[in-house]
């Protein structure tokens, strides 16, 4: 197994791609980065830090980084490895994370607000990342 970060913030990629492999897709909002892990999560992927942590509503940000341990072997389906609390986590943050993007007026953004957004998605992730080296 070897660690994974999928992100759309830019300051997390320019931190972790030098020392963790780092899928980035900018445009790609933040349901979307959700799915992507969803996705191999059901490929023997599991979740290494819950991906609401922070408190941090999907309306207050358009930045989200996963971090995720996969199968060395990328291609292999392993679903007999299947981590079903990592689907359930994942599964539940899609739910709230459209719950809330759906019923909720989306904020334009500033240059300024966008920085401070990547620095606190960039700050979460790294605690996070911290705490599983422990």
């Amino acid at each position: 197994m070897k660690a994974l970060i999928i992100t759309n913030n830019p300051r997390v990629y320019d931190e972790f791609s030098p020392v963790v492999e780092t899928e980035y897709h900018r445009e790609l909002p933040q349901d979307e980065i959700l799915r992507l892990a969803r996705d191999r999560i059901h490929l023997g992927a599991r979740l290494l830090i819950h991906p609401m942590m922070g408190r941090i509503r999907p309306h207050e940000t358009p930045y989200k980084s996963i971090f995720l341990e996969v199968p060395e072997d990328d291609e292999a389906t392993v679903i007999a490895g299947t981590d079903f609390t990592s689907v359930q986590i994942i599964e539940d943050s899609i739910a709230e994370t459209r719950k809330f993007l759906e019923n909720t007026y989306m904020k334009k953004y500033d240059e300024d607000l966008l920085e401070d957004l990547q620095y606190i998605d960039l700050l979460l992730i790294k605690s996070g990342i911290e705490e599983y080296s422990r």
